[in-house]
This record gives C-alpha cells, structure tokens and sequence, in this order.
C-alpha cells in the first residue's frame, strides 16, 4: 500500500465492474491502488466514486453527477412525477420487481396510480416470489392478488424478462437514507456519535485487522469534504459513502448482469429512485432518513406506503432487509434476475454469477 505509485488510468473508461472482476483479473490488478481495493473490501462493493475525487487507478466514466440544487417537493410529489416520467416514456407491458421490501413497494405504489389515473393499468405486470409474499403478505393479498396481473417466479427469473421488456426495480432506494451498514450501529446508538470517535473500530473489525484503518479514513477524507451535507456523525458517513460511492455500482449490476448496456437505463431499465430528484430530496432532507430507533429507518417511505396501504405491523416494525439476497440465498432460483436467457444454457455460468452476485 505505502509503494503504491498513481499510474495513468486505464482507457478506454469503465461504467462497471462486479466485484469478481475488480479482485480477480489481473489486467487491472496492477494498476488498482491497493488503499482503494481496501476500501472496495470495506464496503463490501466496487466503489465508483461520483465526485471523481480520490485516486482508484482506473478511469471511471460517472452516469450521474451529484445535483448541487436543493429542493422543496416532498418525497410523495417526488415519487408521483417520477412514475409519470417511467410510465410516459415507455410503451407496452411494464414489469416491476416486487420483493415486498420497502423501496420495491413504494416503486409498485407510484407505478400502479399513475397506471390507474390513465386506465392502463393492464400494462402492469407484478414480478415477485415467495419471499415477497412473506415479506409483505397483507399488500399482496389485497393489492396484489386482487387487482393486479402478477407471476410467480418459481424458476429462474430470467427465464421471464427479455430484451424488449420495460422493467423496474426499487434500487438505488438505500443510497438515498443511508446504509445497511447502519443497523448495530443505530442500535448501539454509535450511529449518531461524531465519526472520527467510531470509525477506525468498524473498520478494523471488518477488515479482521487494524493495519489499514488509518490509512483508509486519511484516503477517503478529501472526497468526505465534497459532501454538501455536513458530515459529523457516522450516520452521516456512512449515507455518504453509500450515496457518492456505491450509487452507480447498484444501478450498473442488474444491466451488467442482463446484458444490457448503460444506454438501456432510463430507456427500457428503470431502477425507480435513480432520479436527480430523489437525489436533491436526500440532500435536502438529511433529517428525515431516520429518527432514533432502526425500525424508523426510511419512515418517510413507510409513511408513504402506509397512506396507499394502512398495515400498523409494516408501517411500525418494518426493518431494512437485504431483500433480494435472502431470496437468493434460501433458493437459488426465485429471483435470479441478474442473467439473461442467454445464459440459459450456461448453468455453470450462471451459477457463477449468483454466488458472485451474492457476494456483493
């Protein structure tokens, strides 16, 4: 790490790379900062840093700049203006990942009532497996199995979405309040003590040693300077972290693993919250991700949902899941999206990439 030496960045630039291809190929390998890959190790992702402050060694191209304008619409009018644009620029069937988690439902909330103000709501198409049902199983009794053209996915899911399908998906939802990442911490309440008082430890712990903690806070301290939100609290940090650097790593996965190029986002992949709106409400807004206690992580968004859907058990005790990787996890088929069907006939393969995608 101290011999590392900046070296020009590889071309031609890179929108993405999975976490098997930024550890293992060793076309990069040498030209990786190790710091950064500490880093990457850290997070738990390939972090793609969207201020292009601190030095990777790769050259990434950035999708989406931070917005620097604040903004005075709330998250519901947000969410209203964000299905009109998805559901006015597409034609055909729409098909929405449903896991039953928070941000997957205020996406089918959105979509399902502009469809509805339009009568088109036959070009709704609700993609959700067992888990979703467990994880939400009032919502889909009433909302989903009542009104809505919907399959079960007891395959592979790519045997059920193609090149031509629109589809959306509730990501980019957890860079807008905070992290995963958060969850003992808000618990312990070292969430909301001043980082520098916290961080070293998290990091230590995870990395298994205290060797590089230092060294990483010290890298990543001028791209914390970029931030518009003052950065005190761990709390704080982490939203950063998982809001500059992992933003566009989560809304490249799913079109990486599709086959799909970066173009077909906003074109044919829709991921709900990846919407410069969204990302001025999360600036603007930095008191209203959470309040005191874990369960009230996202409770604007709970708020939202419970307004369409008035379940008290949801709207109180809903926590943060890893929806999509518990689904992957308990079975290896429901909702295995991440491959396309022309992977079909590649079982190892496709396999490979499950366990890949699990383990970012």
């Amino acid at each position: 790490v101290k011999n590392y030496q900046k070296m020009p960045s590889l071309k031609p630039s890179l929108y993405y790379l999975s976490k098997r291809e930024l550890f293992i190929k060793n076309i990069f390998n040498r030209k990786i900062n190790p710091l950064y890959l500490k880093c990457c190790t850290f997070f738990g992702t390939t972090l793609i840093d969207r201020t292009q402050t601190i030095d990777t060694g790769l050259n990434w191209n950035i999708i989406d700049k931070i917005p620097q304008e604040a903004t005075n619409l709330s998250f519901g009018e947000i969410c209203k203006l964000r299905a009109e644009y998805i559901v006015g620029n597409t034609e055909g069937k729409l098909k929405l990942l449903w896991s039953g988690g928070i941000d997957s439902t205020v996406a089918l909330i959105s979509i399902l009532q502009r469809l509805e103000t339009l009568d088109q709501i036959d070009r709704l198409e609700v993609l959700y497996s067992d888990e979703s049902i467990k994880e939400f199983p009032s919502f889909y009794q009433e909302i989903c199995n009542r009104n809505l053209k919907k399959e079960q996915i007891s395959s592979c899911i790519f045997d059920h979405i193609y090149p031509s399908d629109n589809i959306i998906t509730g990501e980019n939802g957890d860079q807008l309040f905070g992290s995963d990442k958060l969850k003992v911490p808000v618990i312990t309440k070292d969430a909301f003590k001043p980082y520098k008082e916290i961080l070293y430890f998290l990091i230590s712990r995870k990395l298994g040693t205290e060797k590089f903690s230092h060294q990483i806070i010290d890298y990543l301290a001028p791209q914390i300077k970029k931030s518009s939100v003052p950065i005190k609290t761990l709390y704080d940090y982490l939203w950063w972290m998982n809001f500059s650097l992992k933003w566009q790593s989560v809304s490249m996965r799913l079109i990486h693993g599709l086959e799909r190029t970066r173009n077909d986002l906003e074109k044919n992949t829709f991921h709900f919250f990846k919407d410069a709106l969204f990302e001025r409400w999360s600036v603007s807004n930095h008191h209203l991700k959470i309040k005191e206690d874990w369960k009230s992580y996202k409770y604007i968004a709970k708020e939202y949902i419970f307004h369409f859907h008035k379940n008290e058990e949801y709207f109180i005790n809903k926590e943060k899941e890893q929806s999509l990787k518990e689904v992957l996890v308990r079975n290896k088929k429901p909702f295995a999206f991440l491959y396309p069907n022309s992977i079909k006939n590649k079982i190892n393969t496709t396999m490979y990439k499950i366990q890949d995608a699990l383990s970012r």
